[in-house]
């Protein structure tokens, strides 16, 4: 089970530096190219996965030593909105990919789902999600279109 996790873990790692070398032909944190930031929502609404807390230290060392992107990390979705947040909170504007290792309905209300949705779908940001987050959002059709199946 432990080899099978890390497996995925480098392997999404190496999915998501690949997708973000991809988005730009110069590589990120060079002189005068800002780093992609990517949000990582670890939100547990169901069964708690003592993984998720070390895939978020994974994914934020990985793209710090990289130097290939910065990384915030939730347990929360507060920031999975386009609109304005109190005390210059970022929203999903100051992200480039959303990453979910997460499981069950999740905190988000129907403009927060249409905001994570466009993020994807019109804004061509990226997003990935980790093991349970195919368990995550299973009455929500358009969380499993996104995603590819539960």
């Amino acid at each position: 089970m432990k080899q099978s996790f890390w497996s995925l873990i480098t392997l999404a790692g190496i999915a998501l530096g690949t997708a973000l070398s991809a988005q730009t032909p110069e590589q990120p944190g060079k002189p005068g190219k800002p780093k992609p930031n990517l949000l990582f929502i670890g939100q547990a609404k169901g069964y708690q996965h003592e993984s998720i807390s070390t895939a978020m230290a994974m994914f934020y060392d990985l793209g710090r030593s990289t130097g290939l992107w910065n990384t915030c990390l939730r347990t929360d979705c507060t920031a999975i909105t386009k609109k304005p947040l109190k005390w210059e909170a970022k929203n999903l504007d100051a992200y480039d990919a959303v990453i979910f290792f997460s499981d069950g309905e999740l905190d988000m209300d129907d403009s927060q789902k249409a905001d994570l949705l466009s993020f994807v779908r019109d804004d061509g940001k990226g997003f990935i999600g980790i093991h349970s987050a195919a368990i995550t959002f299973t009455a929500w059709p358009g969380y499993g279109e996104m995603l590819g199946s539960y």
